[in-house]
């Protein structure tokens, strides 16, 4: 299967070997700079005030993080929404939209929870309050959204990639420099039971250089179980240990699919990586069956979040299992609590 575009620049800024990146670097690394003094000035007019932030009548927790991708964003509103309605309150998760597959797949995951989409996140929210009560908005992929004033900054870090090269994209995959930490009321590191303990511990001490204040919170995906494109039954992921598999998965960090389900003992023999929101094509999922035939895997696995980006076609044309995933909190998670009763004026 041939790489795309996208794929290639992203793998020359994670600085992954890709045959030419000696030329494709200097040039990127011009595009850094630039990229950099604009993320810089845009950010200066709303921290310095020149830009006013609008306000919602509603707290605003932000999730956002430094890198391209594949954090765990997304799984961390989901986790903040089920404690919203736990406590018999109705959150609003504000998202970009840009991922319809993302939206998609929070909406079927949380059906009670409102789920606003569109570029402009504070007149979405207002639209979307005029018609419906909710009591506190979940601020999807916030970080960079600077228009809009949050009370809570809640930054994600993946263990297994946390900032790449140390580079600005799209000669590294940080969306912005790394002092931005300094902002966060919260840091939220995913994937922690993937990496060894020192380099755990490493990791902290990097994140308390940058953001002395925010408290540290350490978090995982849990693999709930399998099931098939549109059937309800649940296949318990031990029922594939020992298989060989293929993944498929266009996600920001594709790896952290692979070890996941490594970690559970079920072998990938076939991996088909592609870049974040990637839009499937039926030539794209043929070869990817014919390949997996060929090899004669068990299954074809992939993400939730990539089944939904084309339901249709994946069930049609792949007939793959999905894997349905929920974060678990491994430590602090006080933190969040006591920020979302604050919020709430209620208990825990």
């Amino acid at each position: 299967m041939q790489m795309s575009v996208k794929n290639y620049f992203r793998l020359a800024a994670e600085d992954r070997g890709v045959k030419g990146a000696e030329v494709v670097s200097p040039i990127l690394g011009a595009v850094s700079g630039l990229y950099g003094s604009a993320v810089q000035l845009n950010r200066n007019l709303y921290d310095k005030g020149f830009l006013k932030r609008k306000k919602l009548s509603i707290p605003v927790i932000s999730v956002g993080n430094l890198t391209w991708g594949g954090s765990g964003k997304t799984p961390l509103v989901e986790y903040l929404a089920r404690r919203v309605c736990e406590r018999h309150k109705t959150p609003m998760i504000l998202s970009r939209g840009y991922g319809a597959d993302e939206v998609n797949q929070l909406r079927h995951q949380l059906p009670k929870v409102v789920v606003a989409a569109g570029k402009n996140r504070w007149r979405k929210g207002r639209e979307t309050m005029a018609k419906q009560a909710v009591d506190i908005a979940i601020l999807d992929d916030g970080l960079q959204h600077w228009p809009l004033a949050r009370d809570a900054e809640i930054i994600v870090v993946n263990a297994l990639n946390p900032f790449g090269n140390g580079r600005l994209i799209p000669r590294g995959i940080l969306r912005e420099p790394m002092k931005v930490l300094a902002k966060a009321t919260a840091l939220v590191i995913t994937h922690v039971n993937l990496v060894p303990a020192k380099e755990l511990m490493d990791l902290k001490e990097t994140l308390k250089r940058y953001a002395p204040e925010a408290p540290i919170v350490e978090a995982y995906l849990e693999p709930l179980f399998f099931y098939r494109p549109e059937k309800k039954v649940r296949i318990p992921i031990q029922k594939l240990k020992k298989h060989r598999v293929t993944t498929v998965a266009g996600v920001g960090f594709p790896k952290s699919f692979q070890l996941l389900l490594q970690s559970n003992q079920i072998r990938p023999a076939r991996n088909f990586e592609f870049i974040d929101h990637h839009r499937f094509s039926s030539d794209e999922l043929q070869e990817i069956k014919r390949i997996s035939d060929t090899a004669a895997v068990d299954e074809i696995i992939t993400t939730e979040k990539d089944y939904y980006r084309a339901p249709e076609m994946m069930a049609q044309i792949l007939n793959p299992l999905i894997l349905a995933t929920r974060l678990r909190i491994a430590a602090g998670e006080d933190v969040l609590i006591n920020d979302l009763s604050r919020f709430l004026g209620v208990g825990k």
